[in-house]
């Protein structure tokens, strides 16, 4: 009677070990920086969900205010505006000329990309650009 007792015991505690050991949520960041005399900067920073959906969250200064621009990621290019894109978001820029979200993604965002980036655009011009380093 008391082996079974210590193997539920062992089990147990194995399991809590496990959970404790996971691996936590790859997190990837990027700078961007003002393409064209723009003005435009920000950071982006990505977390890879255990679902595989990317969570991003972009914080944007030097817009025009009013404006609507789109965040888009570059999936084959460190360098945006080459290859295929994923569109993110379309923000419009508050008074002060800044914007700040919070977005999902699709997987094809997270880090099984050799090498990504991220655009701030209006229309097809790329205004501001950030490689993806995800860690």
């Amino acid at each position: 009677m008391r082996r079974p007792m210590v193997l539920l015991i062992a089990l147990a505690g194995l399991l809590v070990a496990s959970a404790a050991l996971a691996a936590k949520p790859q997190t990837g960041t990027a700078n961007l920086t003002s393409l064209a005399a723009s003005g435009i900067t920000g950071t982006a920073e990505l977390r890879v969900e255990n679902s595989g959906l990317v969570r991003v969250h972009e914080t944007l200064s030097g817009l025009s205010p009013g404006v609507t621009y789109t965040s888009r990621v570059f999936s084959s290019s460190a360098t945006c505006g080459a290859g295929p894109s994923v569109m993110l978001q379309t923000f419009t820029a508050n008074g002060a000329g800044k914007a700040s979200f919070n977005v999902v993604a699709p997987p094809q965002v997270g880090p099984s990309l050799v090498s990504a980036s991220i655009s701030v655009q209006q229309g097809t011009a790329v205004l501001s650009c950030g490689e993806i380093i995800f860690q």
